[in-house]
């Protein structure tokens, strides 16, 4: 019997457009399965159907943004203490304070995105990979698992393409500071 994969999106308020692309990326795969997307409602939710959302999901994805916001910090928090599966995605970008300080006190290795697109490629590979499960949990046949491994084949070839490792402060280098003009190292030399 095949099973129904369930996913639960927490996004920060500034990040609605980019919880749909969860969505959609999720329809555009090259298979058809039985999937349910949850989330907390724009109205609201009682502790305790959070609690059973978040408990019944395969797959947490939070989404963080320039600020943590309700209902998102609850959900990382119970997403968590029941042991779920999270993946952390965070938008490239400024953060408020709050935000800043919540990254830090995450002690997780966070997948830095900077666009819809980029968001939805990671998206894609985690869906595939967890389709792709040993013991078949969501009853693909041979076929449809050969698209899969086939559409990550090339997604993986397309990033080492790219360059693979990620650009800007995320791949390493110096940040330079225009109010603070002493050197870093050394001796200033000429003025």
């Amino acid at each position: 019997m095949s099973e129904t994969l369930r996913l639960f999106v927490s996004a920060t308020a500034d990040l609605e457009p980019e919880r749909a692309v969860i969505g959609r990326t999720l329809a555009e795969l090259p298979v058809q399965i039985r999937a349910q997307i949850q989330r907390s409602p724009v109205t609201g939710i009682s502790y305790a159907e959070l609690f059973e959302r978040v408990a019944r999901c395969d797959r947490f994805y939070f989404l963080l943004g320039q600020d943590i916001t309700a209902p998102a910090g609850a959900e990382w928090e119970l997403a968590w203490r029941l042991e779920r599966s999270v993946l952390p995605l965070r938008k490239a970008g400024p953060r408020t304070p709050a935000a800043q300080a919540f990254l830090s006190w995450a002690p997780v290795q966070w997948i830095p995105f900077r666009s819809q697109a980029e968001l939805a490629r990671i998206i894609e590979l985690d869906l595939i990979d967890l389709l792709l499960h040993p013991a078949n949990r969501y009853g693909l046949s041979v076929p449809e698992l050969e698209r899969l491994a086939l559409r990550r084949k090339q997604l993986r070839e397309a990033q080492a393409e790219a360059g693979g490792e990620p650009g800007g402060a995320e791949g390493g280098g110096v940040l330079l500071d225009p109010g603070r003009q002493e050197p870093l190292e050394g001796v200033e030399v000429g003025a």
